[in-house]
């Protein structure tokens, strides 16, 4: 069985409207599914914000959030990758999340962010090396801009994907992202 992620549209709705239910009641919120379909509904296919979601056998596994961040320090826009949300039976055992945050990379250096943002815990020593793995992966720079901030530098893979044709088709495919988000042996 294997995970392939899906930048949303709405004709995925109905099988990301489960993911988020169960996301929401994990969150201790009431759900209103009328309205929770409608906050979607108005959120999926634009350019400067999409969501990703995995999908296992027709079945949404997980979602990421990117929007743009106005940063004016690095760039007009940052793609803020936030919200990583894997459902309850698959979470730490297959590297979803990983996977997840690594398409929401893809997916920003192939809508021209220039930099990408995200966040984690200060005590979450997992998801603080993977950010820094996974820019090693893909090519990009990391900095660590505080306890629980992250920011990569997409420019060096947005380059090679203009020199490379296919670099960022490549860097999407499930085998390669899942190769991307396997934890190392022994991480340094």
């Amino acid at each position: 069985m294997s995970i392939e992620t899906v930048v949303v549209s709405k004709d995925e709705l109905d099988m990301l409207m489960p993911l988020i239910v169960e996301q929401q009641h994990d969150c201790g919120k009431e759900v209103n599914l009328a309205s929770t379909r409608a906050f979607f509904e108005g959120l999926v296919g634009h350019e400067a914000s999409f969501q990703i979601m995995a999908v296992e056998e027709g079945v949404a596994v997980g979602l990421v959030m990117v929007d743009p961040i106005p940063n004016l320090q690095f760039a007009d826009k940052v793609a803020y990758v936030h919200d990583v949300y894997v459902t309850e039976s698959l979470r730490g055992v297959r590297g979803i999340g990983a996977l997840l945050v690594a398409a929401g990379f893809v997916e920003s250096m192939r809508r021209g962010y220039e930099f990408a943002e995200g966040e984690t815990e200060p005590d979450n020593s997992p998801a603080r090396k993977l950010y820094n793995r996974l820019a090693k992966k893909l090519g990009v720079g990391c900095k660590e801009v505080d306890s629980v901030r992250y920011l990569l530098d997409l420019r060096p893979g947005i380059e090679r994907a203009r020199n490379e044709s296919g670099y960022l088709d490549q860097l999407s495919t499930p085998r390669l992202l899942s190769r991307l988000s396997a934890r190392p042996a022994a991480d340094g």
